[in-house]
């Protein structure tokens, strides 16, 4: 019987790590496709989901795993909603759990989660990445309040016990991992030993240290301020409202340049010791998620305040 292990994110948490470096080369794991998986689940409306139509294409996924591997991966970020939009306005990440639960109730699911304060720094770097033009205080703070007509940032995606509470009651504690993005960046060997032993996959043999790098290169304070100009010309990402005018190209060429320039050792070594988050954005991120971090170290059994957690 092929195993199934159903990886929701969260975004920013190494997803992008897992998928490229670790499941896409595991011998013994089929990995889904993530155009259908999107396809399946996502991109349906909650009066349109055909949950019959959905058993059938897993069941044909679990067939193609059958053919010399034992394991069989769902893994995608965007099933526990986009960071940009708020799990779609704080609607998507129940629906979707609710979707899997339907199809594959008896799948183990992982989730990766990264303390508040990490996490809301990189989702702001990452939104600039992608087209934004705003400051992070009007990303995070100043956006009329609208979420109920434009999904927006929201602090309450990143408030992680609801959602992973509401993993354990539809599939039962045994079922749901939690795993933490400080212990895997702290040390990657042991992390995947303990990720193997918990999920029932067997580990993978002769992984090298090459394929274990970090996959990704933040933006940095400099490319961030550039990229808040360039992208007023850049206008294909629906997250930048305030382009001016589109110029075909033009971001692939400031991308590559700011590639170059986060490259730089002297340009990382500067950044590594600067943040986006002032002391008292950090007091109003402590306060947010104090309460939940606790009831969620309750709920796995961890010591979040170890890892920086508020």
């Amino acid at each position: 019987m092929v195993k199934t292990l159903i990886h929701i994110g969260y975004h920013k948490t190494g997803s992008t790590f897992l998928q490229r470096r670790i499941f896409k080369h595991h011998p013994r794991i089929h990995v889904v496709n993530r155009k259908e998986l999107k396809r399946v689940f996502l991109r349906v409306g909650s009066l349109h989901f055909d949950a019959a139509g959905a058993g059938e294409w897993i069941a044909a996924q679990r067939r193609t795993a059958e053919s010399g591997r034992d394991s069989m991966v769902i893994s995608d970020e965007e099933l526990s909603g986009n960071i940009h939009t708020g799990g779609n306005g704080g609607y998507l990440p129940k629906e979707v759990a609710d979707r899997l639960h339907t199809v594959l109730p008896d799948a183990q699911v992982a989730i990766f989660i990264r303390n508040q304060y990490d996490i809301i720094e990189s989702v702001y770097r990452q939104y600039v990445k992608k087209g934004g033009t705003l400051g992070i205080k009007k990303y995070l703070f100043d956006q009329g309040g609208l979420n109920h007509r434009f999904p927006l940032f929201s602090f309450d995606h990143f408030e992680y016990h609801p959602l992973i509470a509401y993993y354990i009651a539809l599939f039962g504690r045994e079922r749901v991992h939690v795993f933490l993005n400080e212990e895997m960046k702290n040390d990657i060997d042991a992390f995947l030993a303990d990720f193997f032993a918990r999920t029932s996959i067997p580990p993978a043999d002769g992984a090298s240290r090459k394929e274990r790098k970090w996959a990704n290169v933040r933006m940095s304070f400099a490319s961030i301020f550039l990229a808040r100009l360039t992208n007023r010309f850049y206008g294909s990402d629906p997250i930048n409202r305030r382009v001016i005018v589109h110029i075909p190209g033009f971001y692939k060429i400031c991308r590559a340049v700011y590639r170059g320039i986060d490259r730089l050792s002297i340009v990382r070594s500067i950044d590594r010791k600067r943040s986006f988050l002032s002391d008292a954005l950090r007091d109003r991120i402590t306060e947010r998620y104090a309460s939940s971090n606790r009831k969620l170290a309750s709920l796995i059994n961890v010591d979040l305040s170890d890892h920086g957690y508020p």
